[in-house]
């Protein structure tokens, strides 16, 4: 009667873990794959098997709450339906040659505490709905092609620790919004075209540790230097240079 138990509960878990997540999530996954030219990945999915044996997907309790295909030769545009992968927790698809604009679904991951979409080709504005994941702990756009400029609403992401927007085509004046964000340990706004006054209240953010702001047009860039230097907790700060 114990082997017996035990085989039930073994069955149980096993069953548990090859959990088939809701059409909805899965043929979210296979739009993302049918529009990134997902039979050149460098790792493909079998579309006949279990969502969780798919490379870079993680599934718990039958939800998909993990999404990494970095470096996976993501080539296309990421769809509409990437907002109905609603339950996850971290998406990062850097590395890749992902094209167009972020779509503005990507504001219904409200569960989403990694977004890491560093080194593609994306461009256009950033959606305003990317301002109610208010969830989000990182935030990394690194080297794209992202235009317009930061909206005040920047400041819900109170849970924000690290944002990461160097080298892209951003414009406008750094929003004073970004003091609100009392969590945040780095900000890296390099090689944008931002212009405008940086906020002398930085050096009050007691958890800012790393700070760069080169290659903009702030009016007060010498100025912001002497208000950098002044932060606690051996903040680097990069040149203007």
């Amino acid at each position: 009667m114990k082997s017996f138990f035990t085989f039930l509960v073994v069955a149980f878990l096993s069953f548990s873990a090859l959990a088939e997540v809701s059409s909805t999530q899965k043929q979210a996954l296979i739009d993302l794959y049918n529009a990134t030219n997902g039979a050149e990945w460098s790792n493909t999915w079998d579309l006949n098997a279990d969502v969780s044996t798919w490379h870079g997907v993680k599934v718990e309790n039958s939800n998909v709450v993990g999404l990494n295909l970095s470096m996976n030769n993501l080539n296309g545009q990421l769809p509409e339906s990437i907002g109905n992968l609603d339950t996850l927790v971290s998406l990062e698809l850097f590395f890749n040659k992902l094209q167009g604009s972020i779509p503005a679904t990507i504001g219904n991951l409200k569960n989403l505490k990694i977004l890491v979409l560093n080194g593609n080709m994306l461009d256009g504005k950033l959606p305003k709905t990317i301002y109610n994941l208010t969830s989000l702990e990182q935030l990394l756009l690194t080297s794209n092609n992202l235009s317009g400029s930061l909206s005040d609403d920047l400041g819900n992401l109170k849970n924000l620790e690290v944002l990461n927007l160097f080298d892209n085509n951003l414009n406008g004046q750094l929003p004073v919004a970004v003091l609100q964000l009392e969590n945040l340990k780095e900000l890296n706004l390099s090689s944008n075209d931002l212009v405008g006054i940086i906020p002398a209240g930085l050096s009050k953010m007691k958890n800012l540790k790393a700070l760069a702001l080169a290659s903009n047009k702030f009016e007060n860039y010498n100025e912001g230097i002497a208000i950098i230097e002044h932060l606690e907790n051996n903040t680097t700060v990069a040149s203007n240079e």
